[in-house]
């Protein structure tokens, strides 16, 4: 079959490759453009694989454009697959494939249909994730299933970064088959239910603000879904010398890399010890937030419920760095609240 791949981050990469390894003809690669911010190609696997392979690449602003249709025409592609472009096709733009198109959608659809379904899974604690493969139609993500992934599951310190991954390449596993069932029409769409949907929007920066008044687990499932992107961050107030003489404070706006809760026996010894070296303080009014201890070890911060252990720690406009090496530099209150 002539196919036509529609994709632009990492997710496509997987099925991308299988695709230039069969037997299909791939007549084309629709990517999102070279903005400044992509100098490098460091966010284009899709453009970047393309041009490896000597494969056409076509990257307007905005395919649905009328002007582009008749070019999409003379593609005279048999199949649109895809996945992870960045916008949705219009029924003109679909309608210049003979087969219409397949989508690779990271979740367990009708679960989770948008921009960012992966994300939104680990933001929500699911133990679970998945693949779906559906036909497009112009509502987002609402098309038909022609094949499902099982549940996989989500371990304790992945990511969103990890659990992309390796849900791109189980999506890649599905694919093949469902494109030779395509070739011999002997595909069996399956409708939604549009009752079981949920929304996965796409990520906003402020969505990193962390709320210590939220639970660890919560916290912690916030690091893995923000990541690469906005990531968690926090402030906290630092002293400095204003000149050679003068101490004064400021905020510091913090990005944490890698958190963890800490188990909950672990948690009351901090917690405990805490109390008894601040007088006025018991186990049960400690302020969420609040740096619990500050060492060369750990940095442990009280939450809404549970303590977090802090491992990594961003100060605004340096590298990321161990809280050890961050502790060096920038020393931090024992009692200090953070978010303030």
């Amino acid at each position: 079959m002539r196919i036509v791949i529609m994709g632009t981050g990492g997710f496509a990469v997987p099925t991308f490759e299988w695709l230039l390894g069969s037997s299909h003809d791939i007549v084309m690669a629709v990517t999102m453009p070279l903005r400044k911010t992509h100098t490098k190609n460091a966010m284009m696997p899709v453009r970047n694989i393309a041009q490896e392979a000597g494969i056409p690449i076509f990257d307007p602003d905005n395919i649905n454009d009328p002007v582009y249709l008749q070019q999409i025409r003379n593609w005279n592609a048999d199949l649109f697959f895809v996945c992870d472009y960045g916008k949705i096709l219009a029924p003109h733009v679909l309608g210049a494939s003979k087969l219409g198109g397949i989508n690779l959608h990271g979740s367990l659809l009708p679960k989770y249909r948008g921009a960012a379904p992966i994300n939104r899974a680990l933001l929500n604690g699911e133990p679970t994730v998945g693949v779906s493969v559906i036909h497009i139609t112009p509502e987002v993500d609402a098309g038909p299933i022609v094949a499902i992934s099982k549940p996989i599951p989500v371990f304790s310190e992945e990511t969103a970064i990890e659990v992309e991954k390796k849900l791109a390449i189980v999506g890649a596993e599905l694919i093949p088959n469902v494109i030779a069932q395509i070739e011999i029409g002997k595909i069996s769409p399956i409708p939604q239910k549009n009752e079981d949907a949920s929304k996965a929007p796409k990520l906003k920066k402020y969505e990193g603000k962390i709320d210590w008044r939220r639970s660890a687990t919560e916290i912690v499932w916030q690091y893995q879904g923000l990541q690469p992107w906005p990531k968690i961050f926090t402030t906290c107030r630092i002293n400095y010398h204003a000149d050679s003489e003068t101490k004064a404070e400021k905020n510091m706006r913090l990005i944490l890399g890698h958190v963890r809760r800490l188990d909950d026996s672990t948690a009351r010894e901090i917690m405990e010890h805490f109390a008894t070296t601040n007088p006025g303080v018991s186990v049960a009014n400690i302020v969420s937030g609040t740096v619990l201890e500050a060492s060369s070890q750990r940095v442990s911060v009280a939450t809404g419920s549970g303590v977090l252990q802090i491992c990594e720690l961003q100060p605004e406009g340096r590298t990321m760095m161990s809280a050890a090496d961050f502790l060096r530099g920038h020393p931090l209150v024992i009692g200090e609240c953070l978010g303030k």
